[in-house]
């Protein structure tokens, strides 16, 4: 195996966006640039500069659509998710760059690959208290999820440590996928309600957007290329972010992300 620095993982996830970008574009499936992608699009026209990640966002039915046809159009890379794979532990679907090996936070730590984010969108109910309670069972659920599959190791403090082993101990004898799907069931509460908003059940950010925002969308260059944004994306990330052009204070422009990636030898 070869390492991989920032610069050529970057340039692999590109290629993953790509991929994604032009199943989408086929099948006219719509999706956007979201989260920290879509602020440094907006910001930065390209990654926010201590960001080493992508994630693209779609609603609910147009990740089914893209679930279906991804993987029968390519070799190399391969979506995802919960709902296809036991030993796959998140909520939200994930594209693989399947010649690359991704351990997070270390060789001792979960192995993946090289990949980027796709993050679903469902429908939110208009009740505020409704949305919180859907929000709660998400975090218990996520809670569990993290207890069954994160070493304890990196849980600081010795008392802490011994509860989360305890914790891992009982939960070791649910599948992997367990908790996963439960919060997309959670998620897909309002599945069949024409609901005004849309809300993040199977990620980790918590709030209730108008669904309007994308009702349409538009290309934004991101590291010298179009991608699609929704046409409300100034909402959008006012949501996530509030004064979102706004540099955060110097000790914060870390990555949050720890990892360690290498390239697959042919």
């Amino acid at each position: 195996m070869r390492k991989i620095d920032i610069d050529e993982l970057k340039k692999l996830q590109i290629n993953i966006l790509d991929e994604v970008h032009s199943c989408c574009m086929r099948h006219n499936i719509n999706y956007w640039l979201d989260s920290g992608t879509l602020l440094g699009a907006i910001r930065h026209n390209g990654y926010i500069p201590w960001d080493d990640d992508i994630d693209i966002g779609m609603l609910r039915p147009e990740y089914e659509k893209f679930r279906k046809v991804f993987n029968q159009e390519n070799d190399r890379y391969k979506f995802v998710c919960a709902e296809d794979d036991n030993d796959y532990c998140y909520a939200f679907g994930k594209v693989l760059d399947t010649e690359t090996i991704l351990y997070e936070p270390d060789l001792q730590g979960k192995k993946i690959a090289v990949n980027v984010d796709i993050i679903i969108y469902d429908n939110a109910p208009d009740d505020d208290k409704e949305v919180a309670k859907m929000y709660r069972k998400r975090n218990f659920y996520r809670g569990c999820n993290i207890a069954r599959s994160q070493k304890n190791d990196t849980i600081p403090g010795i008392k802490r440590r011994i509860a989360f082993k305890i914790l891992n101990i009982v939960l070791r004898p649910f599948p992997k996928n367990f908790f996963a799907l439960k919060m997309s069931q959670n998620a897909q509460k309002y599945k069949d309600v024409d609901t005004k908003r849309v809300g993040s059940f199977t990620c980790y950010a918590v709030f209730a957007c108008e669904k309007d925002i994308f009702d349409s969308f538009t290309d934004h260059i991101f590291e010298g290329k179009d991608y699609k944004i929704p046409i409300g994306y100034e909402r959008w990330l006012k949501t996530i972010y509030g004064d979102y052009m706004q540099l955060p204070p110097v000790h914060k422009r870390v990555s949050t992300h720890v990892f360690e990636a290498y390239m697959l030898e042919k």
